[in-house]
C-alpha cells in the first residue's frame, strides 16, 4: 500500500492520532476497571452500572456531536488563522454545552429512576442503577465543558493537551474506585454507588485541569480574553451544522439503546457478557480512535484553507490507514477471544457466550471502522445531512429494525439475532462509500459563513 511509503503523512498521521489513542485508551481501561471491581460485588452490580451508563451513553453522544459541529468550524478558522473567530467559536460552544448539561442533569434530579427500568425489570438491579445515576447527575455539565475544550485543542492539532487531562482522570478514577467500591484503607465500601463517585471526581478533575490550561497566557484558545460577540449570522450557521450532528448522535445513541433493550428483552442474563464484549471491543476503537481527530485536523483544516486537492488526498488515505487499522485490532480480538473474558467474574454460560460474541464482532468490527471514518471525512466538510443519513437514520432503519423483528416479531437464538444486527455494517458500507464518492463533503466553511 502505498500509503505506507508516505513517511510525511504517516509522522503527521501519528503526531495527531497517538496522544488521542492514548486518552481514549485510558477512557476504556477506566471503564473496564469498573466492570472488573464491580464484578466483585455481583453480575446484579455489573448489569446495573451497565444500563445507568446507557442514558449517560446518549448524551455523551449529544455532547459529542455538538462540540464536534462546533469543532469543525474551530477547525476551518484555526486553517485560516483567524485566531479572533476561532475564539468567539469556541466560546459559543462553551455556553452550549452548559446550557444542554443543565437541562438533562434537571431531568435525572426530577425523574432518575426512568433511565434504568425501561431496561430491566429486576428489582434489585433497578435500585443499583438508581444508586449509581443519583451520584453521576452532577457530572454532566463539567463532562460537557470538558468535551469542548478536548475539541477544540484536538482539532488545533494540540491532542496531547486531553491527553493528560485524561490521564489524570484516569488514574484518579482507578484509585478512588478501589478506595471506594470495596472499602480499601478504611474507606467506606460502597459498591455500585463508590463507582459512581470516583467516576464523578475523576469529571471533575479533568474539566477544572482543562480550564487552567486554557486560560494560560501562552494558550492560543483563551477563554477570559475579550475577543467581542460572535455575530448572529455565525451562530446561525454553527447552530445549522451542529444541530443536526447532534441530533444525529442523539437518534444513534437512542437506536443502540433499542438495540440494548432488545438484546436484554430477549435473554436479561446476558446483559454480563454483552457488556464484557463491549468493554474488550473498545480497545479496538482505541486504535481508531485517533483518526477522526486527524481527519479534523488533516481534512478539515485543509478545506479551510481552500487546499481542496490536499484535503481529498488525505481523505482517501484515511481510509486506508482506518482500514489497516481495524484489521489489526480485530485480529487481536479473534485471537484472544478464549482468554480475556476470563479476566471478568462471570459464570460459565455468560463467559462462553462472551466468547462467541467476540468472535462475531471481530470479524465484522471493520465495516465499523470503515463508517465511522467516512463519517468523519463527511463531518470535515459540513455535511452534517448525508451525516445523519448514513448514521442515526441507518441505525434505525438498520440494526433497531433488524433487533426488533427478530427479538419481538419473529424470535430467534440469541447468538444469531447478535449476528443479523452486526451483519447491517456490511449494508452501512455500501451507503457510506456513495455519500462519500457524491463529494458534497468538499467545502470551505469559512467561505459560507
Amino acid at each position: 500500500m502505498h500509503i505506507l511509503k508516505n513517511r510525511d503523512f504517516l509522522r503527521y498521521y501519528f503526531k495527531l492520532t497517538l496522544p488521542v489513542m492514548i486518552q481514549q485508551l485510558l477512557v476504556n481501561l477506566v471503564s473496564m476497571c469498573d466492570t472488573l471491581m464491580i464484578s466483585s460485588v455481583g453480575e446484579d452490580a455489573i448489569s446495573a452500572v451497565a444500563v445507568a451508563n446507557k442514558f449517560f451513553f446518549i448524551y455523551s453522544l449529544a455532547i459529542f456531536g455538538l462540540t464536534n459541529g462546533v469543532g469543525l468550524y474551530i477547525s476551518q478558522y484555526y486553517g485560516a488563522n483567524d485566531q479572533t473567530s476561532y475564539n468567539r467559536v469556541f466560546r459559543y460552544g462553551n455556553v452550549l454545552c452548559i446550557i444542554v448539561g443543565a437541562l438533562v442533569s434537571v431531568f435525572l434530579f426530577v425523574n432518575p429512576e426512568i433511565t434504568i427500568s425501561i431496561f430491566v425489570k429486576n428489582p434489585r438491579v433497578i435500585a443499583m442503577g438508581v444508586e449509581y445515576v443519583e451520584v453521576l447527575r452532577w457530572c454532566y455539565i463539567p463532562f460537557a465543558i470538558a468535551g469542548m475544550c478536548s475539541v477544540a485543542f484536538r482539532v488545533m492539532g494540540h491532542p496531547q493537551i486531553p491527553m493528560v487531562s485524561g490521564l489524570v482522570a484516569f488514574i484518579t478514577n482507578v484509585v478512588l474506585n478501589y478506595l471506594l467500591i470495596m472499602g480499601n484503607f478504611g474507606f467506606p465500601q460502597l459498591g455500585v454507588a463508590g463507582a459512581a463517585i470516583a467516576t464523578c471526581i475523576s469529571r471533575w478533575v479533568e474539566m477544572i485541569l482543562l480550564l487552567v490550561i486554557v486560560n494560560r497566557k501562552d494558550s492560543r484558545i483563551r477563554m477570559h480574553v475579550a475577543y467581542g460577540k460572535l455575530p448572529f449570522s455565525l451562530k446561525k450557521d454553527i447552530i445549522a451544522k451542529a444541530i443536526p450532528l447532534m441530533c444525529n448522535e442523539v437518534m444513534y445513541s437512542l437506536g443502540l439503546s433499542i438495540v440494548f433493550l432488545n438484546f436484554s428483552f430477549m435473554s436479561e442474563s446476558s446483559i454480563p457478557a454483552l457488556t464484557v464484549v463491549d468493554n474488550i471491543n473498545n480497545l479496538v476503537y482505541v486504535l481508531f480512535s485517533g483518526c477522526g481527530v486527524a481527519i479534523g485536523v488533516m481534512v478539515g483544516s485543509e478545506l479551510g484553507a481552500n487546499r481542496i486537492d490536499k484535503a481529498k488526498e488525505n481523505a482517501k488515505n484515511m481510509i486506508w490507514m482506518a482500514l489497516l487499522t481495524y484489521a489489526i485490532g480485530s485480529a487481536l480480538i479473534l485471537i484472544t477471544s478464549g482468554i480475556t473474558p476470563k479476566a471478568f467474574s462471570l459464570r460459565a454460560d455468560s463467559l462462553h457466550l462472551a466468547t462467541l460474541l467476540l468472535i462475531v464482532k471481530s470479524l465484522l468490527s471493520w465495516t465499523q471502522g470503515y463508517s465511522n471514518t467516512i463519517y468523519y471525512i463527511l463531518r470535515s466538510g459540513g455535511d452534517t445531512k448525508s451525516v445523519l443519513i448514513i448514521d442515526g437514520l441507518f441505525t434505525w432503519l438498520g440494526p433497531v429494525l433488524t433487533s426488533t423483528i427478530f427479538s419481538r416479531i419473529f424470535p430467534i437464538d440469541f447468538l444469531f439475532l447478535y449476528i443479523a444486527v452486526e451483519a447491517m455494517g456490511l449494508v452501512k458500507v455500501c451507503i457510506a462509500t456513495m455519500f462519500y464518492r457524491k463529494e458534497k463533503w468538499i467545502r470551505n466553511l469559512t467561505q459560507h459563513a
